[in-house]
């Protein structure tokens, strides 16, 4: 794969700000692979669809394991391996996350023999599914948002005022990615799939009614089918997201064909 180390070092600034702003600055950059914890599909299918789950900025390997999404996704599809990976914030910030995923997760299961391929992401890891669609488009056959992180809600802001994504204009790409720019090029990506009805067919969505992401998820919302969007009560922790995921899958699942084709 390769790599952009303009545009993710541009990302590190962008992510930083977020933390310090939450008091959840990481003192040391990560210093080996990502990691991961693997759940073998519960029918025991050796190459069923492969879910791969990133994490919130709070989150570290316990309070994940511990959220119950892995639970949900394999009742929803005892065929489902569940991939876990904790992907902290340092993995932002070293500019390795895409290129670790791929050359960590993602190959090696291509590898196994696994042809479908979901990434759910919570939060900044919402953030983290978001940046992989848009360095590999329609790879993944599908992508599970919960109250996905999007850059400062000022943003979101402007595109509401717009009347949302399909009135917003961004105006031209830039030549030169400057720090603020990074969310704003992701909402340029969404922002296609007001032209793109298939592609936007592969997101889901989940975000809570008093989450705090709410305003840039309804965006999210406009763009994606309706039944693809579920809000539950509650805000942004992991109770109110995994019975959602639990739900959502499900849909996905129930309208699944029997064998998914290789992706891209």
């Amino acid at each position: 794969m390769k790599r952009h180390p303009v545009r993710f070092g541009l990302l590190a600034v962008v992510l930083a700000t977020l933390v310090l702003a939450a008091c959840l600055v990481s003192r040391q950059l990560p210093d080996g692979p990502i990691p991961t914890e693997t759940y073998a599909a519960l029918s025991g299918k050796a190459d069923g669809p492969v879910v791969v789950v990133l994490p919130g900025i709070q989150d570290d390997m316990e309070s994940f394991k511990a959220s119950g999404i892995v639970e949900q996704i394999q009742q929803a599809n005892a065929d489902a391996t569940v991939i876990l990976a904790a992907a902290e914030f340092g993995y932002y910030m070293d500019r390795s996350l895409l290129e670790r995923l791929q050359r960590e997760i993602i190959n090696p299961a291509v590898v196994a023999g696994h042809s479908e391929f979901w990434m759910a992401g919570a939060s900044l890891g919402g953030f983290g599914a978001l940046l992989y669609e848009r360095a590999h488009p329609e790879f993944l056959t599908g992508l599970v948002l919960m109250a996905p992180f999007t850059g400062r809600k000022e943003l979101a802001k402007n595109i509401a005022k717009a009347g949302g994504l399909a009135q917003w204009q961004p105006g031209p790409a830039p030549s030169v990615i400057h720090p603020d720019d990074v969310p704003y090029e992701v909402w340029r990506m969404l922002k296609q799939f007001t032209q793109q009805p298939e592609r936007a067919a592969r997101l889901w969505l989940i975000c809570g009614r008093d989450d705090k992401f709410y305003l840039a998820a309804q965006q999210i919302a406009g763009v994606i089918p309706d039944s693809h969007y579920v809000e539950p009560d509650g805000g942004h922790k992991w109770k109110v997201w995994a019975p959602a995921a639990g739900e959502v899958f499900s849909r996905i699942f129930q309208n699944a064909p029997d064998s998914a084709g290789p992706p891209d």
